[in-house]
């Protein structure tokens, strides 16, 4: 299984992965050796698309000359392509769209018998992902975290965003299977778990109960031998009161959360469909701060978004520079095709929107190097998740301030004895180098 794209992506090869074994299938590390490929893609913005275009094509090479029969393509490329790509490359054997990935084991099973191509894409507006929320994940290989995944799709409806078009609206999952699932996670060994969806602040408003993201949380906060829970993806107008008194309060609740504001000059909110004024934006940042002083807050946005004037964009970097934000991505606009804002007047060129990239880039790394050196001579716990890749001497963990896979890492000298995945140890910072940490372990 060859997965691309985010961690809500991952959660859903690792479902995958789990009905293959349970299926009888076996999971093999390498494509060579592979007598069946499965690509779970990703497409919201044009780079993806092509990113895994790009690897489909390379993976065919593997039904010339290795030993893959059965080349399957699954997830967001064919939900939003359809069977365009079995014309454009008629070596795919089967495609799933994006709420289809439950019928592969019996479909990969069926087609050995016949070998006709075929397609499993539901195209109409309500994507029915029923068959996939209660599936449990196989976090393979085991390791210290994984995401749960709380809900699908997205009502947000923001106007260069394709995901509402992709992945249909917004379904939550109920409480009872999401606390089921972390449950199975830690029984295998994880101690983090990062909590995802496309906007997690809008959970349970699609269910009858009206579950809240604090009723969840609470509800996963009971689990024995969970250390950490961390919150990734809060749209900015719904965090309220009840959120920050957790985040506060609990401690098993990671002091972070991930807010993706994408701008702050009020007309580019606008024409993003952005239900967020600068002004509230602003307050809630500050409350944030206020009651939870040691937060590090990580955010996204956007330059070069069609009518972005000069004045709007360093309206955006005045406000990066005030430092509310620890970590920050930050993107140049893509007119996506089929999106509303690729519609709109007053596109800005790519040379401007490139400039002005670079230096929202340059301008949040002074502002991150500097939060980070500010932790030299603290004492943290340090989630240990096994060898450095950059050398065996080194053991590399995260604080509870370093989301997986977007921040930076924190690297373990002067090692002395065995320390498992999954240890959670108390380590003094001594040293930064970029975005990562360098510690010495003071008490496992």
């Amino acid at each position: 299984v060859v997965n691309l794209g985010c961690p809500k992506n991952e959660v859903d090869a690792e479902k995958l992965a789990y009905l293959l074994l349970k299926d009888g299938f076996e999971l093999l590390a390498e494509p060579d050796t592979a007598e069946i490929i499965i690509v779970n893609t990703c497409a919201f913005i044009q780079p993806a698309v092509e990113e895994a275009i790009d690897v489909i094509l390379s993976l065919i090479e593997y039904k010339k000359s290795g030993n893959c029969r059965i080349l399957v393509v699954s997830g967001c490329l064919p939900q939003r392509y359809g069977t365009v790509l079995l014309d454009e490359i008629p070596e795919i054997d089967l495609l799933f769209g994006a709420d289809g990935f439950a019928l592969i084991p019996a479909a990969v099973k069926s087609f050995s018998q016949k070998r006709q191509s075929l397609s499993w894409i539901n195209k109409t507006c309500d994507l029915d992902y029923s068959k996939i929320h209660p599936l449990l994940q196989q976090v393979s290989p085991p390791r210290a975290f994984s995401y749960l995944k709380i809900a699908e799709g997205c009502d947000n409806r923001c106007s260069y965003c394709m995901i509402p078009a992709i992945k249909g609206k917004q379904q939550s999952i109920i409480p009872a299977t999401l606390v089921s699932q972390a449950r199975k996670m830690v029984a295998d060994g994880v101690k983090e778990i990062n909590v995802i969806a496309q906007d997690i602040t809008a959970y349970g408003r699609d269910l009858i109960e009206k579950p809240t993201l604090c009723d969840l949380l609470r509800e996963l906060t009971r689990i024995p031998e969970l250390s950490r829970l961390r919150l990734l993806y809060a749209y900015p107008n719904r965090i309220n009161d009840d959120l920050i008194e957790l985040l506060a309060t609990d401690d098993r609740l990671c002091s972070y959360l991930d807010v993706p504001i994408q701008h702050i000059s009020d007309p580019v909110l606008k024409m993003m469909g952005r239900h967020d004024q600068s002004k509230d934006i602003r307050a809630t940042l500050l409350q944030l701060k206020e009651k939870v002083p040691d937060i590090f807050l990580r955010s996204t946005v956007m330059v070069g978004f069609p009518g972005e004037t000069e004045a709007d964009f360093y309206r955006l970097l005045k406000f990066i520079k005030e430092g509310f934000f620890d970590y920050l991505g930050a993107f140049a606009y893509w007119p996506e095709e089929g999106s509303p804002a690729a519609r709109l007047p007053d596109q800005v060129p790519d040379n401007v929107k490139n400039e002005r990239l670079q230096e929202v880039l340059e301008t949040q790394k002074q502002l991150t190097e500097k939060r980070l050196k500010e932790k030299i001579g603290c004492r943290e716990r340090v989630l240990i998740e096994g060898l450095s890749s950059e050398s065996e001497l080194l053991l590399q963990g995260r604080c509870d301030f370093q989301a997986p896979e977007i921040d930076g890492l924190t690297y373990i000298t002067e090692i002395e004895g065995d320390l498992d995945p999954g240890t959670i140890v108390e380590a003094e910072i001594y040293d930064t180098h970029e975005f990562d940490l360098f510690a010495r372990v003071l008490q496992t």
